[in-house]
This record gives C-alpha cells, structure tokens and sequence, in this order.
C-alpha cells in the first residue's frame, strides 16, 4: 500500500492540511509545534482506528478550540497493486461514518472497512502498527506492545495457518486451570465432583455396611478397619529466593497443622462412629433412664414378695385353737352346799323340837361346815369359770385376727406377685433377675458411650464444629496433600526451607507415618434392625448417583487431558514456527544492522521465546545482549528487528513505513547507514520521515516542509512566574474560534506545506 493524497481536517493543530507524499522515501521536516506526530497520528486513525471510537483519547484529536460539532476528519487516496482506492473517516463517536473504495468494492461498515485495511496492510491492529511498522519517538525498544498477536502473526506468517495460535493457547491455558483449579473457595469442575465422590463413598460404604448387616439377620458384625498412610515429603528449597523460603517455611508449618487437625478430626469422627454403632446397639430397647426405675421397682416387688411369703410361712397353724377350753362345773356344787345348808338348818331347828339337842347341833355344824367348804368350791369353781370364759373369747379374738391378716397378707401377695408380672411384660424379661442382668449390661454398655464420649469432648475441648467432623477431617486431609503438592512443586525449596530461610544451611525432611484404626461394636440383632437408619432406595440412589459422578469424572479428566495434549501440541507448533521466524530474523537483521553499523556488527542471534537479541561482539569475542549496548546501537537493533518483522509478517502485502524522528541518538555516520537502509526498503515499502532536521533531505523522493507556529502571548501582564515569551499553542483554522473559556482565540499556521 502507498498513499498518493492524504488530507485531514479538524485534527489537534489542523483544521485543514493536504500532503501529497511520495511512493519512496517521503521526509515531512518541520520545527516543534508544527503538527508532524498529529499526522502520523492520523495515519494510525485512517488505517486501524475505528471511527464510532469514544473516549477521552478520541475527545483530545478534536481540532483545538473547535466547535462541538466540527468531528476530524481523515481522507486518504491509495495505491494496491495498482488498483486506485479512497478512504475517508469522519471520527463522530457514535455518528462516525466511514467509506471505503478499492476498484469495483464499496464498503461503509466500520468493522467491515477495518477488516479490510488490516488484510491490506497485513497488519491486525494499531498496536501492533505501532509496534513494527510506526516508530514514535524514542519508542525503537518498544517490540512488547502486542506480543500475543506479534506471535501470531509470526506463526501464520511461517506456517501459513488462517490465524495464530495465542488466542487458543490462552484459552486452552485458562481451561486447564480452571478444570484443575484445587481451591476451597472456588474449587474446579475436577475437585468439585473428586469431592462429591469422595463424599459420596463415604456414605455409600457406610449405607452398605448398615445393609450387609440387616441382610445377616440382624447379627451383630463387627468391623474393623485398619487404614495406614504414609507421607514421605521432600522439601526442595530454592536457594536464590529466601522470601520463597519462608513462604515454603510458613506452608510446611501449615501443612503439620493441618495433619494435626487430621488426625485430631479423624480420631474424632471414629469416636462418633463408635458412638452411633454403640447408640444403635444398647442390650435393652428401653432406655436406661426408664429401665433403671423399671428394675428398682421390680426389685421392691421382689423384695416385698420375699417378706410377705417368709411371714406368711413363720405363722403358727390355727388348727390347735378349734377347740375352745371346757367351762368349770360350779353349779352340781352350788346345789349340794345348799342342800347341806338346809339339812344343817333342819337339823338344828329339829333336834330342839324333838330335844336331840347337842346331839343335832354337832351334826348340824357338820354339815354347815362342809355346806362351807363346798361353796368355797363353788366360788373357786366360778372364778375359774370366769376365767375360761375370758380366755375363750382371747382365743376366739387372736383366731379372728391371725385368720384376718394371714388373709390380707395372701392378697397382698397375690396383687404384689401380679404387679411384678406386669413389669416383667412392660420390659419384655421372663424374671427378675433377667432384668438385674439386663440393667447391669445397659449400664456396662451406657458407661462405654460416655466414656467415648468424654474422649470425644476431649479431643474437640471448647470447639464446636459447625461442620460434620468427617468433612472437617477430609478438609484438613484434602488441604495437606494440597500443601504437599505445592511444597513438592517448590523443587529445592521445598525440600529444605529451614536451610534456605537460614541463609540456605540447613536441610529439614519429614515424614510422617499415618495408622489408622477403628473398630466398631457388636449390635444387638433386634434393637440394631429397629433402630437402623438405612433406606434401601437412599442407597440405589446414592449408589446411582456415584456411578454418574464416576462417568462425570472420568468424561472431565479426559477433557482435560485433551486439553494439556492439545496445549503440549500447540506449544511444539508454536516452538517450531517461532525458531523458523527467528532464523528468518537473524538472516534479515544481520545485513540490516552490518548496512547501518558499517560492518561493526553482523552476527545477529534471536531468542526465539522471548524474541531477544544478542549480537557477537568483536572485542569480548563472545555473544552479547544488547540491551547491554549503549542506547544509540540498542536502537539501531531494534530499527533492524521492526524492519525484519514487518517483512516477516506483513508476507506480500506492504503497509507503509512511518517513522517520527527515531534516529536522534544515531551519530551522523549510523543515521546515513539508517537512511540508506530505509531508501532500499522503500523500493518495497512506501517511507514517510517525520523529522525536524534537514540532514535527511538529500535521501528523500519528496520534502514536505511544515510551517511552524507565529502565535507569541502579546498579553500585557503574563502571569507569574512564566516568561512573556512563551510561545501560545496555535489552533488549525482561519477564522478565531471560541475556545469556550475565556474568549481566547487560536490563530491558524503561517501558511500551507511547502513541497521541495
């Protein structure tokens, strides 16, 4: 490509310019202010910039103390292959319009137009532009504006492909990590479902272990696990970082603390374990809280039974006390002493009628005497009577009463003995003493749980884990080994991060052997069946979902294997195409810079991964970095190296070369070989000098010569501290403009371009 016209208006200083540069070498020379970096300002807007493009950058190429609505303009008439085509942009924002004209093709989309000056040029954006074909001041080193699309561009212009790889690359770089991302916070595809599975496995051998033993028929299983883990880390230390160091220092105490907290959690989990194995095992359906009331009362009952039954048996037999004691007979007595009274009164009243007189008396004293003796009998007779009496009714009264009580104390028994069985049933034991033994194994057995847990308290103290004690144990476990993962990546340093913290004098290895083990307790068959938890569909479900997490997992890391193979793939392409552009290089630059530094150098080297260059220097007899020469023949490489990559990437097509003074730390004899370079490549490419020097006039096709500013502040007072000699800044138009400020006015240029 080769601009025949260019004319841009109402941009910065100018508000109309037309400059007609020639197809070689085309030297723009003018002095400071004279509008020469605003047109290759706007040769970068005419060829890469899109004119609905906004912003303050866009807002500052307004044509100085303009009105609002004066949008730049940039017009351009071309020569490819020589077809005739014609451009104009008018940079409005949003209302920016564009027209493009190439033979019989017509373009106004903007993206459309772009795309199409990129294929001309050959060149994909105006960084890139800036980057190899446009030289600003001071701006030879700068080759890392667009390094991903520079690759490219590199890579398609060696091995033909439609586009280059960086994109891809990066793209595949960012899937990667984010597939293989390992953090807690926002964990990859790949940890999320490792996790998922690992946690779903857990559950699954615990769902089936509850299942194998409901399908033993309710048979206590006892489990055992022994579960040893080795961890053999070797810490690498790097001895040039001593930061790395103590980072690798920091992580490895990390990683202790996480294994503590491991093993704490595990030990912890396993207690809970065997908490929930021995809770789903207790000897008695019943709790204890209710079977320790139930037992004592059943102990009282016995208790009571015992003494009711050794009363009822050390009673006496009532049979003895049937019959009752035989009265005293008093009255057979009583009547013969009366019978002897009156035959003693006959006697004595008779013996004195019929004059026995003593005779009568005697006998009648006898039988008086023992009439006596006989009722005494019968008062003796009756006092034992009385008392016969009396202790026939004590008899009857203690019958009475031993038969009441031996009655009652029957029925006590008898509703005692019912009460026991009653409670034998409510507990579900034949006797009492199953339920003494009962009693004594449910205590056996809740002493054991809390003795667990007492160690369960004591491992967790004060922390009460809003977690489940596994996850925390799995987390802890998970972030160890990622610890070790990155200790292991650290290399040196992570093998020895003591000695290296240390001024790198010391070596720390570690290893830790890990034993694990974890038994579970016998359950009894009933109470376990009764309280086991386990859903048969759950686990089908479970179970189902594992296998789909599997299939997810195994679908992932083959993707991701895909990509690293991809990526490895792509790297090696990229590797090759670039060694091939970086001989291309060589071969190019060498003659460029021997042309320029008068055979000095020649022997040029490209680093083809981070496009370095070295240069074999005569007097160290060895290769040089040139960012170790002095800055005048640092940019005479790079001067060298953007011509080589222009010829290397832009292939057949050839933008124009635009340079704004870059060789003021050129002496006279280097800028003239600079010069004679750029007047051959100009037999290719068209090259636009904007200098303010005329030492470059002798080389040029064609001499623009820009008029410079007139406008000096001819205030009366100039503000303090500034020199009343300052040059104002001019503005680009005939006519005064309103700034909008304060009135000023800014005049136009001292007339048009001269063309010598």
């Amino acid at each position: 490509m080769r601009i025949r016209h260019l004319r841009v208006r109402d941009l910065k200083r100018h508000a109309e310019l037309d400059l007609h540069p020639a197809a070689g070498v085309t030297v723009i020379r003018g002095p400071n202010e004279a509008g020469k970096s605003t047109i290759q300002r706007a040769l970068e807007m005419a060829l890469f910039r899109r004119v609905t493009a906004g912003g303050q950058e866009m807002e500052a190429t307004r044509r100085w103390g303009a009105s609002g609505d004066a949008d730049p303009v940039i017009e351009m008439e071309f020569e490819v292959d020589g077809s005739i085509g014609r451009l104009r942009k008018v940079f409005g924002g949003a209302r920016g319009t564009v027209d493009f004209e190439l033979g019989a093709e017509r373009l106004s989309d903007p993206a459309a137009v772009d795309a199409r000056l990129a294929e001309l040029t050959g060149l994909p954006s105006e960084k890139f532009f800036r980057s190899t074909a446009s030289v600003r001041h001071q701006e030879l080193a700068d080759l890392e504006r667009d390094g991903g699309t520079l690759r490219d561009r590199l890579q398609m212009s060696m091995s033909g492909a439609d586009r280059g790889t960086h994109a891809a690359k990066r793209k595949l770089d960012d899937a990667i990590r984010r597939y293989r991302a390992e953090g807690v916070k926002n964990p990859g595809p790949l940890k999320s479902v490792r996790d998922e599975i690992a946690a779903l496995e857990s559950r699954v051998r615990t769902d089936e272990a509850e299942l194998t033993r409901l399908q033993r028929d309710r048979e206590a299983l006892s489990r055992a696990r022994d579960q040893k883990q080795s961890v053999d880390r070797q810490l690498q230390a790097d001895e040039e970082s001593l930061a790395a160091s103590e980072r690798a220092v920091a992580l490895l105490r990390r990683q202790q603390e996480c294994q503590t907290q491991y093993e704490r959690y595990r030990r912890a989990a396993a207690l809970r374990d065997d908490i929930g194995g021995l809770e789903a095992a207790h000897p008695s359906s019943i709790p204890l809280a209710q079977l320790r009331p139930a037992v004592e009362r059943l102990r009282a009952l016995a208790n009571t039974i015992s003494e009711l039954r050794a009363e009822l048996a050390t009673e006496p037999d009532l049979s003895g006390y049937d019959v009752a004691i035989p009265a005293p007979r008093w009255r057979p007595w009583a009547a013969l002493a009366v019978v002897l009274l009156v035959a003693a009164l006959v006697l004595t009243f008779g013996g004195v009628a019929t004059g026995l007189g003593e005779v009568a008396r005697l006998a009648a004293l006898a039988l008086a005497g023992v009439a006596v003796v006989m009722l005494g009998v019968v008062f003796r007779q009756l006092r034992l009577a009385q008392d016969v009496r009396r202790q026939n009714l004590l008899r009857d009264d203690e019958i009475s009463r031993r038969l009441r009580g031996r009655s009652e104390r029957a029925h006590e028994l008898q509703s005692t003995e019912e009460e026991r069985d009653r409670e034998l049933v409510d507990v579900g034991l034949p006797d009492v003493g199953s339920a003494e033994t009962l009693l004594a194994q449910e205590m056996e057995h809740v002493a054991a749980i809390e003795r667990l847990r007492a160690e369960y308290r004591g491992l967790l103290g004060d922390e009460q884990p809003t977690d489940d004690v596994a996850n925390l144990r799995d987390q802890m476990a998970a972030e160890a080994e990622q610890l070790r993962h990155a200790l292991s990546g650290m290399g040196q340093i992570g093998a020895e991060p003591e000695r290296n913290r240390e001024r790198f004098a010391s070596a720390v290895t570690t290893t830790r052997t890990l034993r694990e083990k974890a038994v579970g307790a016998e359950a009894d068959s009933s109470a376990r069946v009764e309280h086991n938890p386990v859903d048969a569909e759950e686990v089908a479900a479970r179970v189902e979902r594992l296998a789909a997490l599997s299939e997810r997992m195994r679908f992932l890391d083959r993707r991701s294997r895909i990509y690293e193979k991809t990526l490895a793939s792509l790297n090696a392409a990229e590797q090759a195409t670039m060694k091939k552009a970086a001989r291309f290089l060589e071969q190019h630059m060498g003659a460029d810079v021997e042309q320029i530094t008068a055979g000095r150098y020649r022997d040029v080297r490209v680093d083809e991964t981070e496009l370095t260059f070295s240069v074999w220097s005569p007097e160290r007899e060895d290769w040089v970095d040139v960012r170790h020469l002095s800055q005048g023949t640092l940019d005479q490489f790079y001067l060298a190296a953007r011509l080589g990559l222009v010829r290397q990437v832009t292939e057949d097509r050839r933008p124009p070369l635009v340079f704004d003074d870059p060789f003021v730390t050129f002496d006279a004899e280097r800028a003239r070989g600079a010069l004679e370079l750029l007047k051959r490549m100009a037999a290719d490419h068209q090259v636009i000098y904007l200098t303010c020097s005329d030492r470059y006039d002798a080389v040029a096709d064609t001499v623009i010569v820009l008029p410079g500013p007139s406008a000096r502040d001819s205030r009366s007072e100039s503000p303090a501290g500034v020199s009343a000699e300052v040059s104002a800044e001019v503005g680009g138009s005939d006519s005064l403009a309103d700034s909008g400020g304060d009135g000023a006015e800014w005049p136009s240029p001292a007339g048009a371009p001269e063309v010598v």
